[in-house]
């Protein structure tokens, strides 16, 4: 093989895991999260993979490797709590590229919305095209970044 196609096959072969991580989930995304429908619809377009439910949750993740010894693990994990409509993302940051794709998303929060107050340990702002009725918030805990949809508490009183 001449040196121009082994450079070419090389350059190729370093591609190939970055693609492997699928797509980010992007903030008008994050925006349009209202439902379970909506939220499954972002995930599964945004190659999360279904890791399980039960009557209160449903969870997805990406590259889910199952371990029954050491516990489940995923680089990103996703979840919507379904009486209230809560959805949660974690990056876990081991990886330089989940930990840019959670960089991206708070820069875009505090780009796009207006910092409403700190919420258990969030950094929350108020979103003004959010179709959602609450505030979205950011944290990173123990290696991980989360951003959480954490609902307008009038709202959840109205429900009762």
């Amino acid at each position: 093989m001449n040196n121009y196609f082994m450079k070419k096959y090389l350059l190729l072969l370093l591609f190939i895991p970055l693609m492997s991580f699928g797509q980010e989930i992007t903030y008008d995304e994050l925006m349009t999260i209202n439902s379970e429908d909506t939220f499954m619809k972002v995930v599964i377009e945004n190659g999360y993979e279904f890791y399980d439910e039960d009557e209160q949750y449903v969870r997805y993740g990406v590259d889910i490797t199952r371990d029954k010894k050491e516990g489940d693990t995923s680089f990103k994990w996703a979840i919507y709590e379904k009486e209230f409509g809560i959805y949660l993302f974690q990056y876990v940051k081991n990886s330089i590229w989940v930990g840019k794709e959670y960089n991206d998303r708070v820069r875009d929060i505090k780009s796009n919305c207006e910092y409403f107050e700190i919420s258990d340990k969030y950094a929350t702002y108020n979103c003004t095209d959010s179709l959602f009725d609450g505030t979205i918030g950011f944290m990173t805990s123990e290696g991980s970044g989360f951003i959480q949809m954490i609902p307008n508490i009038d709202s959840l009183i109205e429900k009762d």
